[in-house]
């Protein structure tokens, strides 16, 4: 397990963030999933569109990418 740092983005800019989770490296793509869910849930199709929800470890490194909107 460990800490991974979720954050929603257009891909140019990754200030956004939207928590931390301590995971398996698994369940990783599963929360990302979830919240792209979550936040899609509350705005229509052209505003989502070309964001992500990214998660990266604890080292940096980019563990997924989430389009929002193909949770939809």
């Amino acid at each position: 397990m460990q800490k991974y740092s979720f954050g929603l983005t257009d891909l140019t800019s990754f200030e956004k963030p939207a928590g931390e989770y301590t995971l398996d490296a698994a369940h990783v793509a599963r929360r990302g999933r979830q919240i792209a869910r979550q936040l899609a849930r509350g705005f229509p199709d052209p505003v989502i569109a070309g964001l992500c929800v990214v998660a990266f470890d604890a080292a940096g490194n980019l563990a997924t990418v989430v389009p929002l909107a193909t949770v939809h």
